[in-house]
């Protein structure tokens, strides 16, 4: 694995560079950055330490073509049918990558990951052994694309407050309004994480083609980035079949293709079992697809309660039953 940017991270020794911020500041000078794994306590332990890891090999290569044969027909049919609506964290003006939503319904192939055992493990250790689906996406990057801009996947949870101090009202945060700061570990109560971030690579992902940036260590720092690039900024590369996993809290974009073909990412993005979901799984789950699901691809989908969260009539019943099959107006 190689890693980009200014930040002197050397491979293998795990030196730091001191005049790398986020790596002085957690004072981890001698430790080694996540390398590719297929070891599950260690993937645990940097996710914990790093907020990433990288899961190694997970698919064979027959199923990875057949995956990146599956997207890549739909992809292009969607541009066709003029479909490639845009993500909002993308850079502005950028209208060369391409988003595919909703890929639960676009082939039985992709409900694979979302039920991978690795990948289910992950989001456990993260977020507790009952968890669902926020999306399953695919994010393609093709040459003269622009880099996203550094982010996180849960800028929407509100900041911790003591009591009598005012608290951050949910409802009117807004991506991009903050509170920023340095990726160094916060001193006071952060939040936990409530999604994770699971990208397979369909195709390698190498600098050139603009393999995910991350920085070290920022899940800790209770503050978002401003969205420019940064020096500490590192981008790890890893094989077709492989993953980048990432704490919602880490801070993270898609860099720039300089290479002359596309990089194929799939997301399957975890959540808590009461946070709503990046896309709509419930609302937008076809009837045929649905009738094809069995009970663990349902609960991932959100379709079953938790707690009495998310029914429709029966709070305690295995599944939520759509309005048609409901009581009415009696």
């Amino acid at each position: 694995m190689r890693l980009a940017g200014s930040a002197s991270f050397s491979e293998g020794s795990g030196a730091v560079d001191r005049s790398t911020s986020c790596a002085y500041l957690f004072d981890m000078i001698g430790q080694s950055l996540p390398q590719p794994t297929t070891d599950l306590a260690t993937l645990r332990a940097d996710l914990d330490t790093w907020g990433y890891c990288l899961a190694k090999d997970l698919l064979d290569e027959d199923l990875v073509a057949a995956i990146r044969q599956r997207l890549s027909d739909q992809a292009a049919g969607e541009r066709a049918a003029a479909l490639d609506y845009r993500f909002p964290a993308d850079a502005e003006g950028d209208d060369v990558n391409q988003w595919v939503y909703l890929l639960h319904n676009k082939g039985t192939l992709f409900h694979q990951l979302a039920l991978h055992p690795v990948a289910r493990a992950l989001a456990a250790h993260v977020l507790g052994a009952d968890h669902q689906l926020s999306a399953i996406d695919a994010h393609i990057t093709f040459p003269d694309n622009k880099a996203m801009p550094l982010h996180t996947d849960q800028w929407w949870m509100p900041q911790p407050r003591m009591p009598g101090e005012r608290h951050n009202r949910q409802g009117d945060l807004v991506r991009g309004g903050g509170p920023f700061g340095e990726p160094a570990p916060s001193t006071t109560a952060i939040s936990p994480p409530m999604v994770l971030n699971f990208m397979w690579m369909i195709s390698d992902f190498t600098v050139e083609n603009g393999a995910t940036r991350v920085v070290p260590g920022s899940h800790l720092s209770g503050v978002q980035p401003t969205g420019e690039p940064r020096s500490d900024e590192v981008q790890p590369e890893g094989t077709a079949g492989s993953a980048i996993v990432w704490d919602g809290r880490m801070w993270h974009g898609s860099g720039i293709n300089t290479s002359t073909g596309p990089r194929l990412g799939l997301t399957t993005f975890f959540c808590g079992p009461v946070v709503r979901a990046l896309t709509n799984m419930t609302y937008a789950t076809r009837p045929e697809v649905f009738e094809g699901l069995d009970g663990d691809m349902k609960r991932l989908l959100g379709f079953a309660p938790w707690n009495g969260y998310g029914a429709t009539d029966d709070p305690l019943a295995d599944f939520a039953r759509p309005g048609v099959e409901t009581a009415g107006e009696l």
